[in-house]
């Protein structure tokens, strides 16, 4: 999503340095989240660890993303719903 939201909205060709950082800030804080495989996604956490510049850059970042991923990549739309649901 956060490829889909640097070349689209940004108009990069390859991803920008706030967007790499955000994708290793994001994978470091799943790796090291206290609840591990057992949640099913940070939206719906009662632990908010992203620091709050973060979340507003991925909320943006997945509110751009979001509803363009059915057109982009329908296969991981689809399980991001039905994960979401479950």
């Amino acid at each position: 999503m956060v490829n889909l939201y640097c070349r689209h909205k940004e108009k990069n060709r390859c991803l920008c340095d706030s967007c790499k950082q955000l994708i290793e800030y994001a994978h470091h804080k799943l790796e090291h989240c206290k609840f591990g495989n057992s949640k099913s996604s940070c939206r719906k956490c009662v632990i908010h660890c992203y620091e709050p510049k973060m979340r507003d850059k991925i909320r943006e970042v997945m509110r751009y993303s979001g509803p363009r991923m059915i057109f982009f990549h329908p296969i991981m739309a689809l399980k991001h719903i039905w994960v979401e649901r479950n």
